[in-house]
């Protein structure tokens, strides 16, 4: 017997309402068919689970027996087999040797030059703020994340390609993401679409590889992220990666990076801008703390509204807003049986909403995240960076630069979103800002 679910299209199933607005559909599916819920889609078939013990067994519990879904395949297309993308012994090699490089006193170890270009980026707005010139914030965090990425993990920038990535990679987004649920039939043909995202690959695989090759010809001892990765290695064996496995981690390192962590960015400066009363706590949190200094890794203890004001913007907007596994043998969640093949929809941003576990769900409220609120629930519940063992191996990094650059801004600007601007989300690999996030920048007396 099958759960309940939305019925579709013969053949097609859901899958003309997934590409329309998946985050949508799977939403009001969780909302409405319960824990388990059936889906068709084309030739996929599988189940959007909503309970948080189904999601501990498949990303926890009983991991080994769920892969990455074919739908990864696509990623596969831009970075290659690497920890995002591979399996089994491979992928546990590749957890292996990179993990030491992201231990927490190493990122920490980081936290100074995060800080440095937050300020350098938030010194550049003053003119901006004295104008009362619109700037889209969406653009303005993408290149400081990416100035972080680029001087924490590769010790330098990307030379003839610098002014080409943030083009290419947007690219390389959207026709990932509105390809994702395809039927994969036109995805090779030479379309003007395709030469663009062939060209903008190129671009990426270039980049990466011209920073590598540079410091293969050239050894420094430093201690960014792309250092620790050449010296590691398996402690088990004694395996290094080759000069193609580190072009496959450094791509995935550079993309989810800069992404991720711009869109973390982007989504807290809209939500705050939108709840006042939010803004004036974490304002007043930050001039009290840091009593005009500029922020260290160090006072990052000492913010909690600051850290539940990042974790509710995650929560509300997570930039990974879904996945999915799929079963190497037949298993059974929430007693229904999960044929071998079939896929497990775990979606965050329906989870993060779902009235089940959060009481008004669509409401910005931090103090959710408080430690007496949070004691109860389960954190199965709340996965803006997954679960398990394939939980982002980057999670710290993202969070304490997250957590610097609002300090950092927040100390000097106020942002303001563009009166009777349309913010919708925009679910392709990540959770994008459909329309820009077009704000004006006040200077905080």
């Amino acid at each position: 017997m099958l759960p309940p679910g939305p019925k579709g299209l013969p053949i097609l199933g859901m899958l003309l309402a997934i590409r329309r607005d998946p985050v949508g559909v799977f939403s009001r599916a969780a909302f409405r068919f319960g824990d388990v819920v059936y889906f068709k889609i084309a030739n996929r078939r599988g189940y959007l689970i909503s309970n948080p013990d189904d999601i501990r067994h498949v990303l926890q519990d009983n991991a080994r027996n769920y892969h990455k879904s074919p739908l990864y395949d696509k990623l596969r297309l831009i970075i290659g087999d690497g920890l995002l993308t591979s399996e089994d012994g491979f992928w546990l090699r590749q957890r292996r040797i990179a993990q030491p490089a992201f231990h927490h006193q190493r990122i920490a170890g980081l936290a100074n030059t995060m800080a440095e270009a937050a300020q350098e980026a938030a010194a550049s707005w003053r003119d901006v703020a004295s104008t009362g010139r619109t700037v889209d914030v969406d653009d303005e965090m993408m290149r400081l994340t990416r100035t972080v990425v680029l001087r924490t993990l590769l010790g330098s920038d990307l030379g003839p390609f610098t002014p080409k990535i943030d083009d290419a990679w947007a690219i390389v987004n959207q026709y990932i993401g509105e390809s994702f649920w395809s039927l994969g039939i036109a995805d090779n043909f030479p379309t003007r679409r395709h030469r663009r995202f062939v060209a903008a690959r190129a671009v990426l695989r270039g980049a990466v590889e011209y920073v590598i090759a540079g410091r293969r010809r050239h050894p420094i001892e430093r201690l960014d992220l792309l250092s620790m990765l050449m010296g590691a290695h398996d402690e088990e064996t004694g395996e290094t990666m080759t000069d193609e496995q580190l072009s496959v981690e450094v791509m995935t390192f550079l993309l989810a990076g800069q992404e991720t962590t711009s869109l973390a960015l982007t989504w807290t400066w809209y939500l705050l801008s939108q709840n006042p009363d939010a803004r004036a706590r974490f304002e007043r949190e930050i001039d009290h703390v840091l009593d005009g200094r500029p922020p260290e890794y160090s006072d990052l203890v000492n913010l909690p509204y600051l850290r539940m004001v990042v974790d509710e913007a995650l929560r509300l907007y997570p930039p990974a807003w879904g996945f999915s596994r799929q079963a190497m043998s037949d298993d059974t969640l929430g007693g229904f049986g999960l044929p071998r093949g079939w896929l497990a929809f775990v979606i965050p941003y329906a989870l993060h909403r779902h009235p089940r576990y959060w009481s008004e769900p669509d409401r910005f409220d931090p103090e959710r995240f408080s430690p007496e609120r949070s004691a109860a629930r389960s954190k199965f519940v709340y996965l803006p960076f997954g679960a398990g063992p394939r939980r982002c191996i980057g999670d710290q990094f993202a969070l304490i630069e997250t957590h610097l650059t609002l300090a950092t801004f927040a100390q000097q600007y106020r942002l303001h979103l563009i009166e009777g601007h349309r913010v919708a989300p925009w679910p392709l690999i990540t959770l994008r800002p459909r329309f820009g996030m077009p704000m004006i920048i006040e200077r905080r007396t």
